[in-house]
């Protein structure tokens, strides 16, 4: 079909998706069943509902079909508050699975924060939900001089930099913030439910406290719909 059927079909969905009761629980009829209904071949509905992807309006789970996105998380990456706290400010339900605790070296840590290649270093790898729908897979890694025995002790279901400041007493007065668009991996699609290869967004932090000594730094890969970043900046007087 012609490029201007794909159009017009991309139309006719993203006004079907203004409705909220068009589609029930917010899951759209399989690929086959929206063929159907609009007289079209799979090749030209995967286009259209591609493109309806890319504008954040639906997405797609593994072996589940397609979903109305809701809507997007606002994110301050520059703030304190932790997920649980923003998330839940903003009417959402949170909820975070601790995948793994181990210490290693990771290079690309070492460099933001200043330090050996090969410096082993406190690692808490994460999943974080919000309303049961997993849209950030990510990985922190703590300087062990800064924080001894966390792993041993620390909660991660919860805020990891309060814990850093309430039980080691650390201060977090310097963040160096780098965002990329890019595709999730293979690790960070399986644990986010979707395929390789899907829209992400990355947020790289390293931290460090007032005397500019490191603290810790993390790598976050979040659902490229599931959150738009905010930021407030007030201009000195």
């Amino acid at each position: 079909m012609s490029d201007a059927y794909y159009l017009h079909l991309t139309d006719r969905l993203r006004e079907q998706l203004k409705d909220p009761d068009a589609f029930e629980d917010g899951r759209l009829p399989s690929e086959r069943v929206l063929a159907e209904r609009f007289d079209t071949t799979r090749v030209t509905l995967r286009q259209a509902l591609g493109q309806l992807e890319g504008e954040g309006r639906i997405h797609r789970s593994n072996r589940r079909g397609w979903f109305v996105s809701p809507p997007r998380l606002d994110y301050d990456p520059t703030r304190d508050s932790g997920f649980n706290d923003y998330v839940t400010a903003q009417g959402r339900r949170p909820r975070t699975e601790v995948l793994l605790t181990d210490v290693q070296a990771y290079p690309p840590a070492a460099q933001a924060l200043g330090l050996a290649a090969q410096t082993p270093l406190y690692h808490i790898r994460r999943r974080r939900f919000v309303d049961e729908r997993a849209v950030l897979s990510e990985s922190m890694w703590v300087v062990p001089e800064r924080a001894p025995g966390l792993l041993e002790e620390g909660q991660f279901g919860v805020s990891l930099w309060a814990e850093l400041r309430g039980r080691y007493g650390l201060t977090l007065a310097h963040r160096e913030l780098r965002f990329y668009s890019e595709s999730l991996g293979e690790q960070a699609a399986r644990e986010l439910g979707v395929a390789m290869g899907s829209p992400g967004l990355t947020v790289r932090r390293a931290t460090f406290d007032e005397q500019h000594r490191p603290i810790g730094y993390d790598e976050e890969r979040w659902l490229h719909n599931a959150l738009c970043i905010t930021v407030t900046l007030k201009n000195k007087p």
